[in-house]
């Protein structure tokens, strides 16, 4: 082999190492991390899943979908909602106004012949501000 050969193959050996060596190396350092964080402060560990737990509920919460301002980015987010379906919507609530209860839904092109479980679980995912 030539030397220009041998030095390519060497940069590219040496570059597919160092992307290797870089990764481990991440995670060992994200495992030290959080090794000290845990032994250092035990007692807040203690206290901080109450709080967590608590922030977890209300971000639950929080995540319901408007059927008023929600755009149709916003309404693809909502589990069983398609692209089609949250057009629909928007295009229902711009020609006819805002819905007045989450039922409404049924007046819009798609969801006239929905089951009640997955009427349901929108109706779990959806609110009418």
């Amino acid at each position: 082999m030539s030397l220009y050969r041998r030095l390519i193959l060497a940069v590219a050996a040496l570059g597919l190492a160092t992307s290797v060596f870089a990764a481990d190396e991440a995670k060992t350092t994200a495992t030290t991390t959080t090794t000290e964080t845990t032994a250092t402060a035990p007692a807040a560990a203690e206290a901080t899943p109450a709080a967590t737990t608590t922030t977890t509920t209300t971000t639950a919460s929080a995540e319901k979908v408007d059927l008023n301002k929600a755009t149709v980015k916003d309404l693809m987010k909502v589990k069983g909602l398609s692209a089609a379906k949250a057009k629909a919507i928007v295009t229902y609530r711009k020609k006819h106004g805002d819905f007045k209860a989450i039922e409404d839904l049924k007046e819009v092109k798609g969801f006239k012949k929905m089951n009640d479980k997955k009427m349901q679980e929108l109706t779990e995912q959806l609110t009418v501000g």
